[in-house]
């Protein structure tokens, strides 16, 4: 049995505290099931190492890498399934709601444009926030080649 987990995408907003957005689907614009794979030390690495490289901008002026840019909160979540999505099974776009079934992590990211993207996880047996940070934090806490590589480095 694999580690379940939803991911809500959520864009950064006055007012919302970036440790609530698990107890708020409504104001998400996808929820996303993941049936395995749902623990930090890999869904959150696979999600920051994605995530330092997407800057969200307001237009699309200019001459941008186009696979390195999101249009908006909007644009981000396509890109996100995009990117996650690669074949049958596994993830699955569930109804947004406050439904949390079997899933063991949730997952919210905060984009907005020209701000850096948040990301904060919630343990749902012990009902705490286990993680706010942007992706660098994530990587620095969750991923072992990223602790190794840089002790190396410095």
């Amino acid at each position: 049995m694999g580690t379940r987990s939803l991911t809500r995408i959520i864009p950064r907003q006055e007012g919302l505290s970036y440790s609530e957005g698990h107890t708020r689907a409504e104001l998400a614009l996808v929820n996303i099931y993941q049936q395995y794979d749902g623990y930090p030390e890999y869904m959150a690495v696979e999600y920051a190492e994605w995530l330092k490289d997407i800057k969200i901008i307001n237009g699309l002026g200019g001459n941008k890498n186009l696979n390195e840019i999101a249009n908006g909160a909007g644009c981000f979540a396509a890109q996100f399934i995009a990117k996650f999505k690669d074949r049958a099974g596994q993830m699955y776009l569930q109804a947004i709601d406050n439904e949390i079934g079997w899933a063991e992590y949730i997952y919210t990211l905060y984009p907005k444009a020209d701000h850096d993207t948040y990301m904060s996880i919630y343990k749902v047996s012990t009902r705490t926030v286990i993680f706010v940070g942007k992706p660098e934090k994530a990587l620095q806490r969750y991923d072992e080649n990223y602790k190794t590589n840089t002790k190396q480095e410095g």
